[in-house]
């Protein structure tokens, strides 16, 4: 049996699947103050007909270093950067960097070396002043040739506990990108570490010794030790769950399909082509940084069950703030939610609550004499009832999520072509149908698809969908390898790796050595044997001198295959 757990933003899902069937399922309120008070009510909710000894996997998503992240309570960091010529850095990162120098250049070959010495002498001064023990080491062509993030790092050892390196976290090319992930990987290791523990606490307690994982931000997972050293791919992991949840509900098909997530908070929005979700093109951003972080390309709108209901100017305005629950369950302001109670789509809580709240927007709405739109409004006033009030509720909602649908189409079919085959054959995105999952998928869904005039499904389970999600996640890691056959250098950064004797000379053969390493490495972390492997990028490029191409520069980037291990029915 497999458990799975999603921690979001308004509520904690937990589900244990036997097979292909859902036997059990929860969903808790999360508790932002305290996260594993709501982990283990949704704990407790499913293992009261379960035997833990039965359960082989336990697979965790969760909001703790996206909400770190978001609310600026990452800790401090030291930023140690070797960026030889070019442009100034300062004003791309979230601090300024400790610049240091040194320089190797774009074919991985060291110019100028970083001495270990001075290195030492400045990271006494800047640790002075900083007061932490946290650093992070990115230098510009350091998956060409770790070798200097490495010294460096090596020199730093005796003086911090956590320190980040830019080509550990990625082997793609992208100094900033690379940089910005080493730095938030740092700042957020050490709420992690503590997150990990009361997890693993709160396992040991209800007498589950199955192996943790915990989601990516990618769509796989990996074990949770494993990721102690990564824990910035575990920012954006409830998007990558809903993504898992709908391919394990099987509700996608090979249409251009708009799946959409919507919460407590928050409508989450994806793209699917052919059957498959649509990834951002070279990382997501953390706050305003870009960083090297894969992700699935998903788009929020502040738009829940639980948005607030406020009339600002006279207007009705929908979310984008979340201040409880509905007023139906005891809130103090009403919410989307409570509108869809009213009209019937909803049946949780007290409706007489529910029905109140719209009575007093009513009278609020009737009492405005402000703007034309009010005036249209005051019109209804005479006969408004709760109801009315309501659908002008929905209403509002519903031009909030598809403005946002529209803008994330609009972003997809402007994206630039890099690929003729994409010029001759160009696949413009034209929506054919809508998937609806998440907690609030039952009561609006039906008004979604009515209003954009589409097909629409909502699967069953549509409400844990995030947590099956994270159950079924298969588990993924990814590799770069780079060679120069001139040279004979062969390169994976994300392991650390530089060889001098590597006679590989043609792109087949390095796409075969990328899988050995990649399988080496999977079984070096627990991982299944029999997983697919998939080449994501490669590129294979002509050394030309001499009027003669006789050496090349070839990269290429394997990972296991991203997925699901079943569906369910």
């Amino acid at each position: 049996m497999l458990l799975g757990l999603d921690v979001g933003g308004t509520f904690t899902d937990a589900v244990i699947i036997d097979g292909h069937r859902v036997v059990a399922s929860a969903k808790r309120r999360t508790t932002k103050d305290n996260l594993m008070q709501g982990i283990g009510e949704a704990l407790d909710a499913i293992l009261q007909h379960c035997d833990t000894l039965n359960i082989d996997q336990v697979t965790l998503s969760t909001t703790v270093v996206t909400n770190t992240i978001v609310e600026e309570k990452e800790q401090v960091v030291d930023l140690f950067v070797v960026t030889g010529p070019g442009r100034n850095v300062d004003d791309i990162f979230p601090v300024n960097p400790i610049y240091l120098q040194g320089y190797t250049d774009h074919r991985g070959i060291v110019v100028e070396r970083t001495p270990t010495n001075a290195v030492r002498h400045i990271a006494e001064m800047v640790q002075s002043r900083s007061g932490t023990d946290l650093a992070a080491v990115s230098a510009k062509f350091g998956v060409r040739n770790p070798q200097e993030e490495l010294s460096i790092t090596e020199a730093l050892k005796d003086r911090y506990n956590t320190i980040s390196n830019g080509s550990l976290l990625s082997g793609s090319l992208n100094f900033p990108r690379r940089t910005i992930s080493a730095y938030f990987n740092s700042a957020v290791t050490p709420v992690f570490t503590v997150f990990k523990k009361n997890v693993e606490d709160a396992l040991s307690v209800r007498n589950i010794k199955a192996p943790l994982h915990i989601l990516k931000a990618d769509g796989g997972s990996l074990p949770m030790e494993h990721m102690v050293s990564r824990p910035v791919e575990t920012a954006f992991t409830g998007p990558a769950a809903t993504v898992l949840g709908l391919s394990a509900l099987g509700a996608i098909g090979n249409e251009h399909t708009v799946a959409l997530d919507i919460g407590g908070t928050t409508t989450d929005i994806s793209l699917w082509k052919q059957g498959r979700p649509l990834m951002t093109k070279s990382g997501v951003s953390i706050r305003e940084y870009p960083s090297a972080v894969r992700s699935f390309a998903v788009t929020s709108v502040g738009v829940g069950g639980e948005s607030v209901v406020r009339i600002v100017d006279g207007e009705i305005t929908v979310g984008p703030e979340r201040v409880g629950p509905s007023v139906a369950l005891g809130g103090v302001e009403p919410t989307l939610g409570d509108a869809l109670i009213v009209l019937g789509y909803a049946s949780y809580g007290e409706v007489e609550l529910a029905e109140r709240a719209m009575e007093v927007l009513a009278s609020r709405l009737t009492a405005s004499e402000k703007g034309d739109a009010v005036q249209t409004q005051q019109q209804l006033a005479g006969s408004v009832t709760a109801s009315d009030v309501a659908r002008l509720i929905v209403n509002k909602a519903l031009q909030t999520i598809q403005h946002g649908i529209d803008e994330v189409v609009r972003a997809e079919n402007k994206r630039p072509i890099y690929v003729v085959a994409d010029i001759v054959n160009p696949d413009v995105f034209v929506p054919a149908q809508i998937v609806v999952v998440g907690g609030t998928a039952p009561s609006l869904g039906p008004s979604i698809g009515k209003y954009m005039d589409l097909p629409i499904t909502i699967p069953e389970n549509a409400a844990v969908a995030n947590a099956i999600g994270a159950a079924l996640a298969l588990s993924t890691i990814e590799l770069t390898v780079h060679v120069d056959t001139k040279r004979r250098l062969l390169v994976i950064p994300e392991l650390g790796i530089k060889q001098q004797t590597c006679t590989l000379k043609r792109v087949e053969q390095v796409v075969e050595r990328a899988k050995e390493a990649l399988s080496e490495e999977a079984l070096r972390l627990g991982l299944g044997k029999d997983q697919d492997i998939e080449v994501i990028s490669m590129e294979d490029f002509p050394v030309v001198e001499g009027w003669q191409s006789m050496e090349r520069l070839i990269t290429v980037k394997v990972q296991l295959v991203a997925g699901v291990k079943q569906y369910v029915e």
